[in-house]
């Protein structure tokens, strides 16, 4: 009786090269110049198939859509890292021992 359970019906993961990057390089063309976008295999297959039937008024909204998402990433980043940074600063303040200055000791 076996114990060992086989699939073979489930497809195999890509498998990248040794060394090679995962994420790929698109190229999107607004207008006067072309963007660069680094995106897994995924998203990239994403994108591709959203600009493949792009004409100029729905090259502009992706790119006022693609523009407020990478705003609203920059936002969101900045949050975090103050957050991080006041919550570093509270415990580093709590564990300075302060005591209130008082009259100094008489030396005798």
């Amino acid at each position: 009786m076996a114990t060992k359970r086989t699939t073979t019906t489930s497809p195999a993961p890509l498998a990248k090269a040794p060394g090679k990057p995962r994420n790929v390089k698109n190229i999107i063309p607004l207008g006067s110049q072309d963007v660069a976008v680094y995106a897994s295999p995924r998203i990239s297959n994403a994108l591709a198939e959203v600009t493949k039937d792009m004409t100029l008024y729905h090259g502009v909204r992706l790119s006022q859509v693609l523009q407020a998402v990478y705003f609203q990433g920059q936002k969101d980043g900045a949050r975090h890292a103050f957050a991080e940074l006041d919550k570093k600063v509270q415990e580093a303040q709590n564990a300075i021992p302060h005591r209130n200055p008082g009259q100094p000791k008489k030396s005798k």
